[in-house]
């Protein structure tokens, strides 16, 4: 990706945030963007992340920025740690560039694209004026993020760095029964629930537990239905599926797997693999 094929388009900046739909904090972010570079392309990509989920807002930029143009700039903010000692980063993977606090949100984004550079925003004189300590996505990340949308290099807004946080949740685990532990990434409208085990990483976890039938405990609940595409369900009980991110996510058949099984961001699930001979597992009593 070079300065020269960006300019060669109009330039795209997408927004992802928690800001909601009801203020005037969406609009003052695109108003600065504009007011430097009035030629870029603003795409909105959710300003329904729920309030300071640093995780939530993560994945659903992971699952949404590949679908863009080469050379498209993304924002993330959603900062529960404004104001504070916390970096603002610029980076750039293979295709994309990225903005966005260092809390972990992007490194979400860097399992599916590789951060190959990454900046930390020191350099002043491309921040508004006056900088509020409380809204720091209007007063430093909208002008840079028009500033690299006019071709400024990434190296003119800050130091490289190596030490970002790479992930906000840990990754999946071996208990000691042989159990793989998991965790909520994400529940989204459908009340689909989404865990943070990619479909490759279930093959090698497979290897690993011996083969046999998946098996997810969470909420007191065993879900051992695995299949392809959700008109596949033939009740109201939940099942497991590999999204079209690529994560497993649990869901129903017209219904909110959520409320189903009382699930939410953060909580804990569990895989294992039961001996191919037994028979298939549907929802059961609650596990003790």
């Amino acid at each position: 990706m070079t300065r020269d094929s960006m300019a060669s388009r109009t330039p795209i900046v997408t927004l992802t945030t928690d800001f909601g739909y009801e203020d005037g904090y969406v609009a003052a972010v695109k108003g600065v963007i504009l007011s430097l570079n009035h030629a870029v392309q603003i795409v909105d990509i959710c300003h329904g992340i729920r309030p300071q989920d640093v995780v939530g807002g993560g994945f659903v930029l992971a699952c949404a920025f590949s679908t863009f143009p080469s050379g498209t700039l993304h924002a993330l903010i959603v900062d529960p740690g404004v104001g504070t000692s916390r970096r603002l980063l610029l980076a750039r993977t293979e295709n994309h560039l990225f903005l966005g606090p260092d809390n972990g949100a992007l490194g979400l984004v860097f399992e599916h694209e590789p951060a190959q550079e990454v900046y930390c925003l020191t350099a002043s004189h491309y921040f508004r004026p006056e900088v509020s300590p409380t809204f720091q996505g209007r007063d430093i990340l909208a002008p840079v993020a028009a500033w690299v949308s006019r071709g400024t290099a990434l190296s003119h807004f800050g130091e490289p760095v190596t030490d970002w946080i790479r992930f906000p949740v840990p990754p999946p685990t071996r208990e000691s029964d042989g159990r793989f532990r998991l965790q909520v990434l994400h529940v989204d409208r459908f009340g689909n629930t989404i865990l943070n085990l990619r479909e490759t990483t279930f093959r090698e976890m497979r290897d690993l537990g011996g083969g046999g039938s998946p098996q997810v405990e969470i909420g007191g609940t065993r879900i051992g239905t695995l299949l392809r595409t959700y008109g596949e369900a033939v009740s109201e009980a939940p099942f497991a599926l590999f999204n079209s991110a690529g994560y497993l996510e649990l869901a129903t058949r017209n219904g909110s797997a959520a409320a189903i099984l009382s699930a939410e961001p953060g909580q804990a699930a569990f895989l294992s693999f039961q001996p191919s001979s037994s028979p298939g597992l549907e929802r059961s009593s609650p596990v003790r």
